[in-house]
Formats: structure tokens, C-alpha cells, sequence
């Protein structure tokens, strides 16, 4: 019976024994795995605000590109880059990248988001969703400057197109089909009203055809193709909204500004059959650009590197 007793005494001691090793390891996982959980969730919370942070600066000035770095956040470690196309060859003029990275006792967790951030029409002489191609883009002293043009933007900016019309319509300028302008169109003058600042605006249904030796004026609303054949000039805007549009010069003199403005094209912009040269005009690019409804920037994408 003692015999017994001792026995089962030992088998007790040693179950009870085997039990609180496992509540013991099962304890220590469970600390282990609230511990590497904290780590992950802080590290990440804080690239999170990184962003944010980045955002709330680019909101206020939308040239600002300097980041942050070696930032304590929340016992976090925080870098914060930012990238556009003169250090990211892959990324194209209207877009920004945030590359944040924090880390948390030897766990580090990133969030990378890329902006849309449109530009200002007032200082571009060409905006085009397509190609630029065969076309030479100057300053206002007629200095090649590439910096005053976008090509193969990801689309077309918010824009009051109904506003320029309504103008059109105003000023009885709205041509039902293809239209040939004559010479001087339509008063000589990039303004209809020159006190008021209040431009010609041309509506057209159709194409335009500006031809040989012949100087139009104003901002014009293109439904269809612009075509400026060689020595056609054009001292203002033109636009056009529709997919595929396309600025053509037939021939003439290479050295003869065939605009002096600017082109707003969702669509390829192609000095076929010689080229078309821009001479950038702020005065008439400030007034086509007070049509512009939205300089915020967007968020392309978002993503975040594992919680885990």
C-alpha cells in the first residue's frame, strides 16, 4: 500500500510537472507573439504616419520634396523619401512618390504611395496624354526650354470646358463643322474684351485648318483635328478634348512659330510633314489655365508592406 501510494505520489508529481511546463512554454509563445505583434504593428503605424505626415507638407506646398530622416516616432525609427521623375526615371512628370520606413526593435515596415499631382497650365506651354513628337517647345524668349511640356500624361487635368463654350456661344464664335479661318480671325486679337481680360474662344465642331501665311487669334476649342499647314500661325490656346486630336504642320518655314500660347491635347502631338515650334506665352497661358478646376493631388496607389 505504501509502495502504492509513493507511486502514485510520483505519477501525480511528475503530470502535474509535464502541465506547468506546457503552461510555462505556452506562456513564454504567447509573450514572444504579443511581443513580435507590438514590434510589427508599431513599425508599421509609424510608416503609416510617415505618410501622412508627407502628405500634410505636399498638401501645403505641393514643391516640396526634402522628407524626413532619422525621425523618432514612437520609439520608432522613421524615414520618409520622396521621388519624382528627376531621381526615378520611371515615373513620369505628373507623379510622386512617398516612400516611408520605420523601424521598431530590428523590425522595419514600409508604405509606399504614389500621388498624381497635377501641374499648373498656366506654366506649360503643351500638356498632351500621348506623344510629343517632331515639335520644338520654347520659352518666351524663344529658347528651347522641354521643361514647359508633358507628354504621356495618365490623363486629361479637370478642366471647365463648358465655361470656354458658354464663352464661344457668347460671342457668337461657334462653327457647326470643319472651319478654315480667315486671315486675322476673328478680330486681330487674342482678346474679345482686352479691359476685362476676357479672351476670343472659337468653338469648333469639326476640324481646324489654319493655312499657309495666315495668322489666327484667340482660344480654340477643337472637337475634332488641328491642322496648321507651313507658315500658319496662331497667337494663343489650342484645345482639344477629344482622344486622338492631333496638331499637324504640312510644310513651310522650320523656323516660323506656328503658336505662340500653347497646346492642351488629349491626344499625340505631331509636327507631321515638318514641325510645329511653341513659343510659351504666360499672359495667354494664365488665362486659359483660370479655366483649370483642381490642382489637388491624387493617390494612384497605396501598399503597405505585410503586417507580419
Amino acid at each position: 500500500m505504501g509502495k502504492a501510494m509513493l507511486i502514485l505520489a510520483l505519477g501525480f508529481s511528475a503530470l502535474f510537472g509535464t502541465i506547468t511546463l506546457n503552461m510555462s512554454r505556452h506562456s513564454l509563445e504567447s509573450v514572444r507573439s504579443f511581443s513580435s505583434h507590438y514590434a510589427n504593428t508599431t513599425a508599421r503605424n509609424a510608416a503609416t504616419s510617415g505618410v501622412y505626415m508627407a502628405l500634410s507638407k505636399i498638401y501645403r506646398d505641393n514643391t516640396w520634396r526634402t522628407g524626413f530622416q532619422n525621425l523618432l516616432l514612437d520609439s520608432s525609427d522613421l524615414n520618409v523619401d520622396l521621388y519624382d521623375m528627376n531621381n526615378d526615371p520611371n515615373l513620369l512628370a505628373m507623379e510622386l512618390k512617398i516612400l516611408s520606413s520605420s523601424t521598431y526593435e530590428n523590425v522595419t515596415k514600409s508604405a509606399e504611395v504614389l500621388l498624381g499631382i497635377p501641374p499648373n497650365l498656366a506654366d506649360l506651354a503643351v500638356f498632351a496624354t500621348d506623344t510629343i513628337d517632331n515639335v520644338t517647345v520654347c520659352d518666351s524668349l524663344g529658347n528651347p526650354d522641354s521643361s514647359l511640356a508633358i507628354q504621356n500624361a495618365p490623363d486629361m487635368l479637370p478642366f471647365d470646358k463648358d465655361g470656354l463654350v458658354s464663352l464661344a456661344v457668347s460671342q457668337g464664335q461657334v462653327q457647326a463643322g470643319d472651319f478654315t479661318p480667315p486671315d486675322g480671325w476673328p478680330n486681330n486679337s487674342f482678346y474679345y474684351d482686352a479691359a476685362n481680360n476676357i479672351p476670343n474662344v472659337t468653338h469648333i465642331l469639326g476640324d481646324l485648318t489654319v493655312t499657309g501665311g495666315t495668322t489666327v487669334y484667340g482660344i480654340f476649342v477643337i472637337e475634332g483635328n488641328a491642322d496648321l499647314n507651313g507658315n500658319a500661325r496662331l497667337e494663343g490656346v489650342v484645345y482639344l478634348p477629344n482622344p486622338g486630336s492631333i496638331v499637324i504642320n504640312g510644310g513651310g518655314d522650320p523656323h516660323e512659330s506656328s503658336i505662340t500660347g500653347g497646346i492642351f491635347a488629349n491626344g499625340s502631338v505631331d509636327g507631321q510633314g515638318n514641325h510645329i515650334k511653341v513659343n510659351y506665352n504666360r499672359e495667354y497661358m494664365e488665362i486659359f489655365g483660370g479655366f483649370q478646376t483642381n490642382l489637388n493631388m491624387f493617390i494612384i496607389s497605396w501598399k503597405e508592406s505585410p503586417s507580419s
